[in-house]
């Protein structure tokens, strides 16, 4: 698949591929952006920085995201990725769990055009104040799809 379609004036091609996976494994707060570590990661485009995943300009960007968490029965937890800071509801994930049941999980999928200057995208935890421990693991897959600037091109 080829991920950097740079189409330049001497007619030439150039491919590069930007990817990453990064895990969490984290019992954090209510209303905290959640710590993530680098399972993998290819490419120049897409890094981490503790909790902000940081995407070049330039760029389309697939975001894949799954989550399991404990927040306790007759709860809830809400995962809210945030992009330059800014909380995108549209996003979001709610999670309740039921009587029977303490676990709950979320996942989604989303895209993100980086125009202009680079983004940072965190993911927001949120849960009930009733919730004395929870616990989450989970991943997060980018991979940049395809260049929509000329920028860069050689």
């Amino acid at each position: 698949m080829l991920f950097n379609d740079c189409r330049c004036s001497s007619n030439k091609r150039r491919e590069s591929y930007s990817y990453a996976q990064y895990g969490v494994q984290s019992n954090p707060p209510s209303n905290t952006d959640l710590p993530m570590r680098v399972l993998f990661q290819e490419g120049d485009e897409i890094s981490l920085d503790n909790t902000e995943i940081l995407l070049a300009s330039g760029y389309l960007y697939l975001v894949d995201f799954i989550f399991l968490a404990t927040p306790e029965a007759d709860s809830f937890m809400q995962i809210t990725p945030k992009i330059n800071n800014s909380l995108q509801l549209l996003y979001s994930f709610f999670a309740p769990t039921g009587s029977a049941s303490r676990n709950a999980s979320a996942s989604g999928s989303f895209t993100i055009p980086v125009t202009g200057s680079n983004a940072a995208l965190s993911f927001n935890l949120t849960y009930s104040a009733a919730v004395r421990n929870i616990d989450i693991t989970g991943a997060i897959s980018v991979t940049a799809l395809h260049k929509i600037s000329r920028e860069g091109c050689s």
